[in-house]
């Protein structure tokens, strides 16, 4: 069965309760997250997702919005003992946002970036596309 957790409905600003763009989809035991808006990692724990089964993270698109949780997310994911490794996947050009946003987040596991164009398939989540 396919769960879905919108923790992060938000404009452009986090608000008390209201945190920016985040989609959580777990299905078969593996977690999916679209999008990572500023303080993700927060809105994730409030609604009470295992960041333990986070397997992917698919970007939409570059907007700080979407993005700039990234470092603190993967920071919490460190700091929670993970070890194994983490696809992030989205657009052209998500090595280039995930270099820079990276030098302030040194991670204790390796992270696989795959840039997709549209009507790519995600890997490991077969059906869905880009």
């Amino acid at each position: 069965m396919l769960s879905v957790c919108l923790p992060g409905t938000g404009g452009m600003l986090p608000l008390p309760g209201r945190w920016l763009t985040c989609c959580w989809m777990e299905y078969q035991g593996g977690a999916l997250l679209i999008d990572c808006g500023e303080g993700t990692q927060i809105a994730l724990r409030e609604a009470g997702c295992k960041l333990s089964r986070l397997e992917t993270i698919l970007i939409t698109h570059f907007h700080a919005d979407h993005v700039m949780g990234l470092p603190g997310l993967l920071l919490s994911l460190g700091n929670t003992g993970r070890t194994e490794p983490l696809l992030i996947a989205g657009p052209p050009g998500l090595r280039e946002v995930l270099t820079a946003l990276l030098v302030v987040a040194p991670l204790p596991f390796p992270v696989h970036a795959a840039e997709l164009l549209p009507g790519d398939t995600l890997p490991g989540w077969e059906g869905l596309t880009m």
